[in-house]
């Protein structure tokens, strides 16, 4: 019962972590666990963290998430140049990464809550056309925050706008 609750209180600690604490956290687990993927994973991108920090100061909850979702997309551009080479191995291991950083990721929003939001913002801003394409991108990314993708967005707005 004792081992029960150290874990749910432990779950609860981690649901109040930001980001960055997640991963620190998570690199402690995986070294004790012996989970070398996870481990190199997270090394990876505990690095390009603290070299951005040292470039352009500490980094905000947005600042590391968009680090992660930069991993994840030079995963997926290395899995389309594995494919072209038939490299199984190499789309495997990709794919396990990819699936471990989403772990660290917002629950991602569907494409019809993006749309509402989108949809919102195009009426606060008075967006009509392409021309105000920045406007309605600039205030998606506020309010979205890495809940979804810039191209889903932009895809969207496009749409939307047009």
């Amino acid at each position: 019962m004792r081992i029960e609750n150290r874990q749910s209180a432990k779950k609860g600690i981690i649901n109040t972590m930001n980001t960055k604490q997640k991963l620190e956290q998570a690199l402690k687990e995986a070294m004790r666990s012996g989970d070398k993927t996870a481990k190199n994973v997270i090394r990876l991108v505990m690095t390009n963290l603290k070299l951005i920090e040292v470039d352009h100061g500490s980094q905000d909850e947005s600042g590391v998430i968009a680090l992660i979702q930069k991993e994840i997309k030079m995963r997926q551009e290395s899995i389309k140049e594995a494919e072209k080479g038939d490299r199984a191995d190499v789309i495997n291991n990709n794919q396990i990464e990819i699936e471990y950083l989403k772990s660290f990721l917002p629950v991602q929003m569907t494409e019809d809550e993006v749309r509402q939001v989108i949809q919102e913002i195009a009426a606060e801003v008075g967006a009509t056309n392409m021309k105000d394409m920045g406007a309605v991108m600039q205030g998606a990314a506020e309010r979205i925050q890495g809940r979804a993708s810039n191209k889903l967005i932009s895809q969207i707005a496009r749409e939307l706008l047009s």
